[in-house]
């Protein structure tokens, strides 16, 4: 009497796999999100010291939506690890941007119209993205324009708003982060395919 080997299953691998939208990374990343949106509505039940409006749910859902799916295309669309990194940086930068802007405003108040230039550099910035097609060669030009263009921002402030003070080391800061999505495209762009 000869022992049989059992044949190896021909289930196809892919018939165990759960549908991309199942991944745990996403799962926690869009529940993180959903929490964070959450929160304040769960701390004005026990202070009075959060206080927010319909309107602040709405502005903090999108804005942290718009951060989820910039990261989200990051990573399925970048072409490489660099390119895919410019594209994290500018999704986070742009949700930082406009969370702090419309806070507590980077030169005076959040609706001093150098600060609504700065928010709309930032809408520029995604529409151009989206246009572009997230092709590095035109993104490295679009984050390096934000990044000069908050600095500009500042030097225009100094002089056409006198008694404003200028954070100069926010808006470095910021530049910074948005110079360095540009040098990402930068590299994605010259390395060879």
């Amino acid at each position: 009497m000869t022992d049989t080997i059992p044949a190896p299953s021909t289930a196809s691998p892919t018939a165990t796999r759960r549908p991309r939208f199942l991944n745990g990374w996403r799962i926690a990343g869009w529940s993180a999100a959903l929490a964070l949106v959450l929160l304040p509505a769960i701390a004005m039940g026990f202070t009075d010291e959060v206080d927010w409006t319909a309107i602040d749910f709405v502005f903090a859902g999108v804005l942290i939506f718009s951060l989820g799916i910039g990261i989200e295309i990051a990573v399925r669309v970048g072409r490489s690890g660099v390119h895919s990194l410019g594209l994290g940086i500018a999704a986070i930068a742009g949700f930082l941007t406009l969370w702090a802007n419309a806070a507590v405003g980077f030169i005076g108040a959040e609706g001093e119209p150098v600060n609504i230039a700065i928010s709309l550099m930032v809408v520029a910035a995604a529409i151009l993205t989206l246009a572009a097609r997230f092709r590095p060669n035109v993104l490295r030009y679009v984050f390096a324009a934000v990044a000069l263009g908050q600095i500009a921002a500042g030097l225009y402030a100094t002089s056409a708003m006198p008694g404003h003070a200028v954070e100069w080391g926010v808006l470095i800061v910021f530049a910074g982060i948005w110079s360095a999505a540009a040098l990402c495209f930068h590299r994605a762009a010259t390395r060879p395919a």
